[in-house]
């Protein structure tokens, strides 16, 4: 009899894993961009991945099924799109008659569900496919959760983390091949699942919180940066780790990343190595900010939820601490967020400069950066933004008399 009980328990947790169905909705087109909508029962690990020979996007949907198999004909610049099943997972590829621009899919919740849109735009100047990088911008707390707050200064960790998370989000938003995505983009409480699962249905290629903390002792200063794990890789950063658990919910519809992490230990495993990766290179530009002292000067480990993503690189920066004076007035000082948003910003582009993705067009034929000038901008302060000289910037583009103006857009070599 137990025999048979166990049996059933594994059947009945065998088919709750895959009952996840995925259905094919359409395309809609409107000025030579298209929306490609599929439809799920609830958030889904996706490997999306283009290739230049053919041109063609695929789309791995893990753990999911399809009721039946299929290839359509589609209308220029899509060839067709075929679905396939392997081992549990369903796998949808689009063919195009020429290379398209296009962003990797997003879940979207709905009441009946899940719904995954790609978005494609027709580009008669690129020759190969191409997508923007995309990076998870989470400004610690929020709302109700207030996280360290420093009377005597005045400061409050939400207010700066919000600050920092929307200068950093304008230097990325402005400059090509990336595309920014704020967690909160307001004085709003997001429970910590809440904040990864922005990741999963953004299809995040990394993912950065900020934060500010605050200490028993005043003399305690500067920042620090942290990736996931189970053991704190010292007694600050277990403290640390601690003190930042707040509520926690998950919905029925979200994908389980605690689970996943057992189930695909060899995606977790590339995860940490690059969240590691990333760390490193935002800490050796706070090593350089002539603005921040270092509370650690090397990548910590922390049982931080908010980092605990199957396959997203993810990093926590602590800004300094606002409990100490020197980081409360640094930090309550527009001239050192820019500093913190310039090492967060330097940090991911250098990245970026070595998981170059074939598809990603973050850097020009001649290995430059391209930045929209935004209206109020002024040299000065984009050189300050990318850590470069203002010589640099106008001999590159032959700029005269410091004159910029709004919608030019420079090279710049960092």
């Amino acid at each position: 009899m137990k025999r048979n009980v166990i049996a059933i328990l594994i059947f009945s947790l065998h088919q709750a894993v895959f009952s996840n169905q995925l259905d094919f909705v359409g395309v809609d087109e409107k000025n030579k961009s298209y929306n490609l909508e599929f439809s799920l029962e609830k958030t889904a690990l996706i490997i999306a991945q283009s290739s230049n020979s053919p041109f063609s996007i695929s789309l791995e949907f893990k753990e999911t099924s399809m009721k039946e198999d299929f290839d359509l004909k589609q209308n220029y610049p899509i060839k067709n799109i075929k679905s396939s099943s392997s081992e549990n997972n369903s796998i949808i590829e689009i063919f195009f008659y020429e290379p398209v621009s296009w962003q990797k899919p997003q879940q979207i919740k709905t009441e009946n569900g899940i719904k995954v849109l790609l978005s494609l735009d027709q580009n008669k100047k690129i020759k190969k496919m191409t997508r923007e990088a995309i990076v998870m911008i989470d400004a610690g707390h929020g709302g109700r959760d207030p996280g360290a707050i420093a009377k005597s200064h005045n400061v409050i960790e939400k207010d700066i983390t919000l600050l920092i998370a929307n200068e950093l989000f304008r230097t990325l938003e402005d400059t090509d091949g990336y595309k920014p995505v704020l967690v909160r983009e307001d004085d709003s409480f997001i429970y910590l699942d809440q904040r990864y699962q922005k990741a999963r249905q953004n299809s995040g290629d990394i993912f950065v919180s900020i934060h500010a903390d605050a200490f028993s002792l005043p003399s305690v200063k500067g920042a620090a940066i942290y990736i996931w794990s189970e053991e704190a890789s010292s007694n600050s950063a277990k403290s640390l780790s601690t003190k930042k658990v707040s509520s926690v919910r998950v919905d029925e519809s979200d994908f389980d990343e605690d689970l996943a992490r057992s189930k695909y230990p060899e995606i977790y495993k590339k995860k940490k190595e690059k969240s590691l990766q990333l760390g490193k290179k935002i800490l050796d530009q706070l090593k350089r900010d002539p603005y921040t002292h270092l509370h650690k000067k090397r990548v910590e480990y922390a049982d931080f939820r908010v980092l605990k993503s199957l396959d997203v690189p993810s990093v926590l920066i602590e800004s300094g601490f606002i409990s100490n004076s020197e980081d409360a007035e640094r930090l309550k000082g527009k001239p050192g967020r820019r500093m913190i948003a310039r090492s967060l910003f330097l940090g991911i582009n250098n990245y970026f400069k070595e998981n170059l993705e074939d598809d990603f067009f973050i850097y020009d034929a001649e290995g430059y950066l391209t930045y929209t000038v935004q209206r109020g901008d002024v040299l000065s302060e984009i050189a300050i933004r990318f850590g470069v000289p203002v010589m640099d910037i106008i001999n590159t583009n032959l700029i005269r008399d410091e004159a910029i103006f709004p919608g030019q857009r420079i090279k710049i070599k960092i």
